[in-house]
């Protein structure tokens, strides 16, 4: 057991520098992904002509017209 300081090669320590540099953009990328704006829900469909709100059924405008005499 050493006590004294890990002798490491300087091809070893600038790898180790370059993987830590790798990994620090990575994180910064995710993390600036991850703040984007969303896209905001869409709007609610209008509602279609011909179809009732009150849950009655339309009227055919064939039935209509012949109703009303015409």
């Amino acid at each position: 057991m050493t006590l004294g300081r890990l002798h490491v090669s300087a091809r070893t320590r600038n790898r180790l520098i370059a993987a830590t540099i790798v990994a620090l953009a990575g994180g910064v990328a995710l993390l600036v992904r991850s703040k984007r704006p969303q896209a905001p829900e869409p709007a609610p469909a209008p509602p279609r002509i011909g179809y009732s709100r009150n849950g009655s059924t339309p009227t055919p405008l064939t039935e209509a017209s012949a109703e009303n005499g015409r």
